[in-house]
């Protein structure tokens, strides 16, 4: 079996890591807001190709602001729009580093698991063939092995 994964951290780096993402919080956490997921659902969203149409559009209504209605508030607008683009700068970073560490973590838990059901193997192997402790710690580990529900058995089997 190939390791791919060799992720370690010192205890050192460790805390450095936890007391950036505390600094992050501590910073960030009063400022951003949680949306419930069908209040993001249905929101319009501002994507890459629309970053420039509001921009413009901000440029606009600040060229033309006798067309403009007092119900839209522009000043409010630009500083979402400003806010919008300060996030993007951050979030940019954020999510190749969130994307990269559960990559790892996925890849490194695929490994310690396919070692772990070789090692369940060769425990059932060993016990089949009457080596000593093989039986009780292969039980142990049957005990423990995540199963579906198998083909055939019913809601109630369960």
């Amino acid at each position: 079996m190939e390791n791919k994964v060799s992720f370690q951290l010192t205890e050192e780096e460790n805390e450095q890591v936890k007391g950036a993402i505390e600094l992050l919080k501590t910073i960030l956490e009063t400022k951003l807001i949680t949306l419930a997921p069908d209040d993001r659902k249905e929101l319009p969203k501002m994507g890459d190709k629309t970053v420039a149409f509001v921009d413009k559009s901000l440029e606009y209504a600040n060229a033309y602001p006798n067309y403009i209605p007092s119900f839209i508030n522009i000043p409010a607008a630009r500083a979402d729009f400003e806010a919008v683009k300060t996030l993007r700068n951050l979030a940019t970073p954020l999510e190749r580093i969130c994307n990269q560490v559960n990559d790892t973590m996925t890849l490194a838990g695929s490994e310690a698991y396919t070692a772990s059901l070789s090692i369940y193997k060769v425990l059932k192997n060993a016990a089949s063939m009457g080596q000593p402790g093989a039986d009780e710690a292969s039980k142990e580990l049957s005990t423990r092995f995540p199963r579906g529900k198998r083909k055939g058995e019913s809601i109630q089997n369960n």
